[in-house]
């Protein structure tokens, strides 16, 4: 009996529609995993040491997930064998730490050598998520960016801890990027948060994650009023030189609908006045940890036409007639987040977890 070629195995795969069925015929052997590849679009490895068997057989992959230690081989098989990459998601599990003295650079976790090697390859891609990636620094982000600049809508860089201010001067001349996340990059100074105001970028730029950059100050957020297009901002964390009166120069963006000011232990009720009235569009707010404000300027929300969900745990000075408040006049907030330690509601005591006040719920924690 003859062998089956690569024409009649292509015919049997594409009679096979479970997506079970579809992993127990590659299975089956190299011939058979060769077939199976060759028609593939997207792939998860949760196991990279396959990666030498299905890399070289997919030219046709789009996309790409691993969420693994990649080595700078393993990068460098990637863009050898699957140029029409287009989205990378390399958000890893566990931090690489570049700290761990037994660990060799770009064996056990790719560096900006690997990354090179893939962005070079693939001019193409419009998604990047490189979290906790460790090993990655300014050299890999620019040349991302060199590349991909007319592509990129989405890049996640959190807890990279080698960017740079000069990352984002690359990043700065991205043309279409409309999300970026910076979380936990705190080498990130003002300087950094200047060039992306003043670059391309500021013209596209929708949503921008810093939260936990600890270095930027009231300075960096009266660049940020430049980015007009930003819809959600995320300052969690950012520490106490972020204050009551950068936050204020924000409210010149027109379009902010989700704003994260948690931990801010500087933001005042003057802050939430101001916020009330400017931020017109404004959808959800999180306070949680800001401990400056009180009941006084969370009463300036009421009646607010568009906010639909606010989170308000970790905040000492609020009572119960302000939750009230909040919910029976904003008729569009659906989600309420307080501590009942904090907050004394005697007609609520009996109640444990959560509940409905109207259409609003209730997150009693």
């Amino acid at each position: 009996m003859e062998r089956l070629g690569e024409d009649e195995l292509t015919a049997i795969f594409q009679r096979i529609h479970g997506s079970d069925d579809r992993r127990s015929f590659h299975q089956v052997s190299k011939q058979f995993l060769s077939v199976a590849c060759i028609r593939l679009l997207k792939l998860y490895s949760s196991v990279p040491d396959f990666l030498y068997e299905i890399l070289p057989a997919s030219p046709n992959l789009e996309s790409f997930e691993c969420s693994k230690p990649l080595s700078n081989t393993h990068m460098k098989l990637l863009a050898q064998s699957c140029p029409k990459l287009r989205s990378l998601n390399l958000n890893s599990e566990v931090n690489s730490n570049p700290d761990q003295a037994d660990l060799v650079p770009g064996e056990f976790d790719f560096n900006d050598d690997g990354l090179c090697s893939v962005v070079n390859a693939c001019s193409n891609l419009y998604a990047v998520l490189l979290s906790q990636r460790s090993y990655i620094g300014d050299v890999g982000v620019a040349s991302l960016i060199k590349q991909s600049s007319k592509s990129l809508t989405y890049l996640d860089l959190s807890r990279c801890v080698n960017v740079t201010d000069e990352s984002l001067k690359a990043i700065g001349k991205a043309s279409c990027l409309r999300v970026l996340s910076l979380q936990g990059c705190r080498l990130i100074t003002d300087l950094g948060l200047s060039y992306l105001a003043n670059g391309n970028v500021r013209n596209c730029l929708e949503v921008l994650n810093l939260a936990e950059c600890d270095k930027i100050s009231d300075n960096g957020m009266f660049c940020l009023k430049q980015m007009l297009r930003l819809t959600d901002l995320n300052l969690s964390k950012c520490g106490v030189n972020v204050t009551s009166k950068g936050i204020l120069s924000l409210c010149q963006l027109p379009n902010i609908e989700r704003l994260d000011l948690s931990w801010l232990i500087n933001i005042t009720d003057m802050t939430l006045t101001v916020i009330a009235s400017e931020f017109v569009k404004l959808k959800a707010l999180y306070l949680t940890g800001c401990k400056a404000i009180s009941g006084d300027g969370l009463c300036h929300f009421a009646f607010h036409g568009t906010l639909e969900e606010l989170q308000l745990f970790s905040c000492n000075n609020i009572s119960g007639e302000n939750v009230e408040l909040l919910v029976l006049t904003c008729k569009k907030l659906t989600y309420l987040g307080v501590n009942k330690t904090m907050i004394k509601m005697p007609m609520l005591e009996s109640v444990e977890d959560r509940f409905y006040m109207g259409n609003c719920w209730i997150d009693w924690q």
